[in-house]
């Protein structure tokens, strides 16, 4: 019979390799999803470089910035489109972060899902341990 100390070893492990198990699904849902994924980031690095050329007073990396920020939808307030068209562009970029953000969740509810049903198969297809 096990002690204490081994049954931990054991459940140490077994986290351990349910961990690997999720990462590798995880992993695998992101290349599977990797053209959506560079396509909406190109589209916010675009989208500052649409700001830094439509907006005067933005350089080049605070148009990036303000194009992540948004894209995050995090919206800090210390920069801001001041033309129509920026903030147009800026709405957009907002859209485009709440996609990716969507998509993002969505691989990795999936991964999520590949592990609990290997598992679940496991179970199904393992006898019951002998107490």
């Amino acid at each position: 019979m096990p002690t204490h100390t081994e049954k931990s070893i054991q459940q140490m492990a077994l986290a351990q390799v349910r961990t690997k198990r999720l990462l590798f699904y995880f992993w695998r849902m992101i290349c599977l999803g990797k053209n959506v994924l560079v396509f909406l980031l190109t589209n916010v690095v675009i989208g500052g470089i649409i700001l830094t050329l439509l907006e005067e007073e933005l350089s080049f990396a605070d148009g990036q910035y303000l194009a992540f920020i948004t894209a995050l939808t995090v919206g800090y307030g210390d920069l801001s489109p001041d033309s129509g068209l920026g903030r147009i562009v800026s709405c957009l970029i907002g859209v485009n972060g709440l996609i990716l953000t969507g998509v993002v969740i969505a691989l990795a509810v999936k991964g999520l899902e590949l592990t609990f049903r290997e598992e679940m198969e496991k179970l199904e297809h393992d006898p019951a341990p002998k107490a």
